[in-house]
């Protein structure tokens, strides 16, 4: 080739590198994206970037739904265009949009259609909400009361029967919580529930020494199912319901979640929103399934699901492929690693030899690990007890002796007591946790008793995950209600974070602080950490120049107020994808 060809590239590159160094050195100032002038430049704030290069700036551009600029005010600004929107932040904090990684929307929703129950903590409270819904419903119809959990009445016990005829005895009555239900006579009498009523298989009616009925049954889903029936809800209920509670999320300063229990028709919902440019808030939505029958029906029931996690957009995306392998440490139903013990009063029973409810069998765990990795689903299971977790986390390593899990980033939701053993399988796998600090808050002064000071020291072990290098998101595990701190669960991140930080309960106690974490590990749980679940953790949950541009301006500088205003700091704008979907002066 001519002399004169590489004498000339010589030049160029020469030019070109001198260049590329200035951009470089540029770049350390003010790290930014060349596609033209923002559309909007927030300036002189506290920007909480969780950028570990810039992990404070005073300045944010943006351009379309990406960041293309953080830093300081004066290089910031430097690229405005005549266009450019510019927006004083006066000294607030901004932080990246908040991720709550364990929600259920629609049903949150749904179930305040016809009443908005109000927080249940007594019995009192409790045949107050009865009244009113009798004043209000037709003669002889049946009053459900979900979701009451013993763990959280001051009385630490449910309602007898005679204290929900005291309430009404004009129509049924149940209080519930999908595992353990009270009756009134009135709803006894319906079902047909007396003191000659054999036991049923899947559960047990309650009787006191004479035999009779005291109200309480537990299990026995067949048996209520008359009782928990609800009304049937469309597409536009649906619709209705995650288009209204999605709003509630942008309220608290949430830009994304994960749904994580969905069928085909809340799938529908997600997809028709997603269509019409109506979602507020980005969507990561779980498939559900019972993972009943045998091994091989497991199998089959997961090849017929028509798509796999990862398809869809930056606004709804399949999630997660989800069961439900054990109950819960609200209602006594948590599959431990050995029985609960003689503490377990509080839940209405006493068996020493109880360990709890395991809802999937263990072959039934491993044939749906072992599809899912051959599929390439991402998986997780509903476990709060130890030994429901322990028995995900061998499903998981049997699949990942066939072939490794890794990169498809398996989970396990909530996993309330994970040992040493269990967080070092975890890290061993790559598997990520997705926990509930309100468990800790609204539980914690209840369980510790009946689980004892053992087991209480590995509940809800953020620091050990921490430390484990294990990846640990949060989320509410929402279920129903609007008010962000009140609902079950409160759905408030600032609440979650904080609880994170102090462990501190509803009581005032503080349980095992040995597994406080910092403030920017709450916030990664919220932020970075909740977006690597949902494989998007180079698209959001940080402030970077080309990522998605989601954020919430707050009331209060999180990095530096005190730690106990964290949980009442407020969203006053939240912005996904450059909008503005709330602005709380406006």
């Amino acid at each position: 080739m001519p002399r004169l060809f590489f004498e000339r590239f010589s030049v160029f590159a020469f030019a070109t590198a001198r260049f590329l160094i200035a951009v470089f050195v540029l770049s350390l100032r003010v790290p930014l994206l060349a596609q033209g002038p923002p559309d909007t430049i927030y300036y002189n704030g506290v920007i909480v970037t969780m950028w570990p290069t810039h992990p404070v700036a005073d300045a944010v551009a943006i351009r379309g739904d990406r960041f293309t600029a953080v830093g300081s005010d004066r290089d910031v600004l430097r690229t405005e265009g005549p266009a450019t929107i510019k927006v004083n932040l006066h000294g607030q904090c901004v932080l990246p949009g908040l991720i709550d990684s364990h929600c259920h929307p629609i049903e949150a929703a749904l179930g305040q259609r016809e009443s908005q129950e109000p927080p249940l903590h007594s019995i009192a409270d409790i045949q107050a909400y009865i009244r009113h819904r009798a004043s209000v419903l037709r003669a002889r119809q049946i009053i459900l009361v979900p979701h009451v959990f013993v763990t959280r009445l001051k009385e630490r016990r449910y309602p007898t029967r005679a204290e929900l005829d005291a309430a009404a005895t004009d129509r049924p009555v149940i209080v519930d919580n999908g595992y353990a239900s009270v009756l009134n006579s009135a709803a006894l009498k319906k079902l047909g529930i007396s003191n000659s009523t054999a036991q049923p298989p899947d559960g047990k009616i309650v009787k006191d020494v004479q035999g009779n009925p005291t109200g309480l049954v537990l299990g026995a889903p067949e048996l209520l199912a008359p009782l928990r029936a609800t009304p049937p809800t469309t597409l536009q209920d649906r619709l209705w319901a995650l288009q209204t509670m999605l709003h509630h999320y942008n309220e608290v300063g949430i830009t994304s979640i994960i749904d994580r229990a969905e069928g085909p028709p809340g799938f529908r919902a997600y997809q028709e929103l997603d269509q019409e440019g109506k979602l507020t808030a980005r969507c990561f939505v779980t498939y559900a399934i019972g993972a009943q029958g045998t091994p091989a029906q497991v199998r089959d029931a997961i090849m017929r699901v028509p798509f796999v996690t990862g398809w869809g957009d930056d606004w709804y995306r399949v999630g997660t492929l989800k069961t439900f392998a054990d109950g819960g440490i609200c209602m006594g139903t948590a599959y431990l690693r050995a029985p609960y013990g003689t503490n377990t009063g509080i839940y209405g029973y006493h068996d020493p030899k109880y360990r709890g409810v395991l809802h999937v069998p263990e072959a039934n765990l491993v044939a749906m690990a072992k599809t899912a990795d051959e599929l390439g689903w991402q998986m997780t299971a509903h476990t709060t007890g130890g030994g429901a977790t322990d028995l995900l986390l061998q499903a998981y390593e049997e699949a990942n002796r066939e072939k490794p899990i890794r990169n498809l980033r398996f989970t396990v939701t909530h996993g309330n007591f994970p040992d040493p053993h269990a967080i070092q399988m975890a890290k061993d796998l790559g598997v990520s946790f997705d926990c509930q600090p309100a468990w800790l808050y609204l539980d914690g002064p209840a369980i510790k008793d009946v689980f004892g000071p053992a087991r209480m020291a590995n509940f809800i072990p953020l620091a050990s995950l921490f430390r484990a290098g294990v990846v640990v998101a949060g989320g509410s595990d929402h279920m129903i209600g609007f008010d962000p701190n009140t609902s079950t669960n409160p759905f408030n991140p600032f609440l979650g974070m904080w609880i994170a930080i102090t462990r501190k309960t509803v009581d005032g106690t503080i349980i095992n602080p040995v597994q406080d974490i910092s403030r920017e590990q709450a916030l990664r749980m919220y932020t970075l950490n909740g977006a690597y679940l949902s494989f998007e953790e180079k698209k959001k949950g940080s402030i970077e120049p080309g990522k998605l541009a989601d954020m919430v301006v707050i009331s209060k500088n999180y990095l530096t107020c005190p730690v106990d205003q964290i949980r009442g700091i407020q969203a006053i704008k939240t912005v996904v994808g450059g909008k503005v979907v709330f602005d709380r002066l406006h």
